[in-house]
């Protein structure tokens, strides 16, 4: 379990994380556009970046879980920065220290399109943006960690590998909490819980099956799963309502297009 209260971060002199709250326990989903704070909370939570508030992982203090195994695992790449070798070597190297099972990592390597020689023959830093992400992933789930970060686990996959790697998330053995601004994951992990991510702000928990099925709104509205504040303006997400539907967004980039850009008829976006 992992819990954060009122956690405050700043960087280059802006706030990114305005008082963020939550109790992570079983699978969940922080859901947000590009720019919300999600992977600066992530960072928060493993320490790698100052932070104001609290933040404990099964009940202890982030400062006394350092260095413990098992406990805590995030496929963020500052992590993996070890040493100047190949990645093969890294694979093992990180799983001799993390106690992962390497070959649980290559196994799942294998299935997302990333194959043992390849790591075998270049450095973490020259693998591609997806496959490094790829690598990470596959580290932390091997680590069978009682508590893993997962940040925009399904980067530049492919829809056949993304489903492979849903099918690992619900096979886990432990907590989950993965961030991601892509609105298809709401009804491919209907029973995980869900906060939204905006603008250093965290909104929920709701259950992603209820929100598969909201559509967004133009203001605050009575009975709605969330009322959203954003500098561009205020939106509800509410069930049967008859605003754009949020999986049709494909990412929640575009909430702030609708926002800025869109005519609002019979209660919502058309």
């Amino acid at each position: 379990m992992i819990t954060v209260e009122e956690l405050r971060v700043k960087l280059g002199g802006d706030e990114v994380l305005k008082g963020v709250s939550a109790v992570f326990l079983g699978k969940h989903i922080v859901l947000g556009p590009n720019g919300s704070g999600k992977t600066t909370l992530f960072r928060a939570i493993t320490g790698l970046v100052p932070y104001r508030g609290r933040i404990e992982v099964d009940g202890r203090p982030l400062k006394e879980i350092k260095g413990a195994t098992g406990v805590l695992a995030t496929n963020l790449a500052e992590v993996y920065y070890l040493a100047p070798v190949k990645a093969l070597e890294l694979l093992h190297l990180f799983s001799d220290l993390a106690g992962a099972d390497p070959l649980r990592a290559l196994a799942l390597l294998e299935e997302l399109g990333v194959s043992e020689r390849l790591l075998g023959k270049r450095r973490f830093w020259e693998l591609s943006a997806g496959t490094r992400k790829a690598f990470t992933t596959a580290l932390a789930l091997a680590s069978g960690a009682r508590n893993v970060l997962l940040d925009e686990p399904f980067e530049q996959l492919d829809p056949a590998k993304k489903v492979k790697l849903v099918g690992e998330l619900k096979r886990y053995n432990g907590v989950i909490t993965m961030n991601t601004h892509e609105t298809w994951v709401l009804e491919a992990l209907p029973e995980w819980e869900v906060h939204l991510a905006f603008e250093g702000r965290l909104y929920g928990p709701i259950p992603a099956g209820k929100l598969a099925g909201a559509a967004i709104v133009e203001g605050k509205s009575s009975g709605a799963l969330a009322v959203i504040e954003t500098r561009a303006g205020c939106f509800s997400l509410v069930e049967g309502g008859e605003g754009a539907a949020l999986t049709e967004l494909l990412t929640l980039d575009r909430v702030y297009e609708l926002l800025t850009s869109s005519s609002l008829g019979r209660g919502g976006w058309k």
